[in-house]
């Protein structure tokens, strides 16, 4: 497995270092001060998933995000940062994030953020997705299929007959959550972008949903897994499967 850690304290980056090893005792890492250095191992390196501070000398905010995302969609991003704000959490999930992780956590927190991303999962704080779910109106909504799901805890992963999904449907959810836009996905799928919308319109009708943002927060709510993300190629990522990834929804 192949991290990177974009963060400009030496000391942080260190200890976060120390962490994923006695997790992941094979792991390999990298490591980037800025954003710029971020961005040229991205675009270099076969990479599993990057962790992101979002206060970087050359990229303040979410706009580090954001600039990752445009140039390396499908490589999964678990920001981890001082910010604690539902608003921001709930931007970084708007720009594709795949996890979000507050520097005051506990280590086990960490520990579960990249195993649900490396499961196909999502991972926000607990406490964060009451918020998020109130302030999107979905505290109440019900939700169907994975109606047996279990916690965030949950190690299974989900099949498509459990979830209610088609071959298709479960296949293009697992490219949503991996962060990627609908032209990107049909280019990976082999089909027409109008497909794939018609797709995640069926995916947020199922689960009785209105936007992508309400479906991320639902899997993190539900521990949802989709099976583990392939490495991701920098070559997938250039040329027309880049075109549109701004898309938020």
């Amino acid at each position: 497995m192949r991290v990177l850690i974009v963060d400009d304290h030496e000391l942080f980056r260190a200890g976060l270092a120390l962490l994923l090893r006695e997790f992941f005792p094979n792991i390999e890492l990298l490591h980037a001060s800025t954003l710029s250095q971020g961005v040229k191992h991205a675009l270099g390196e076969l990479l599993n998933i990057v962790f992101l501070d979002l206060d970087l000398p050359d990229g303040h905010g979410c706009s580090a995000l954001a600039k990752l995302k445009e140039l390396r969609p499908s490589l999964p991003v678990i920001v981890i940062s001082a910010d604690e704000s539902a608003e921001t959490i709930s931007r970084c999930i708007e720009l594709r994030a795949m996890g979000y992780v507050p520097k005051s956590s506990p280590p086990e927190a960490l520990h579960a953020a990249i195993s649900a991303v490396l499961a196909g999962g999502v991972f926000l704080p607990a406490a964060s997705i009451a918020r998020l779910r109130r302030d999107m109106g979905t505290d109440e909504a019900p939700v169907s299929g994975p109606g047996n799901a279990q916690p965030g805890g949950n190690s299974e992963m989900s099949s498509a007959s459990e979830l209610g999904l088609t071959p298709r449907e479960f296949e293009t959810l697992a490219w949503l959550v991996r962060g990627l836009p609908s032209k990107a996905i049909a280019l990976r799928m082999g089909l027409e972008d109008i497909t794939v919308r018609k797709y995640v319109s069926h995916l947020l009708a199922h689960f009785n949903l209105r936007r992508r943002t309400e479906l991320i927060v639902m899997l993190a709510d539900k521990g949802i897994k989709l099976g583990a993300p392939p490495v991701t190629d920098p070559a997938h990522d250039r040329g027309p499967s880049a075109v549109g990834q701004q898309r938020t929804d």
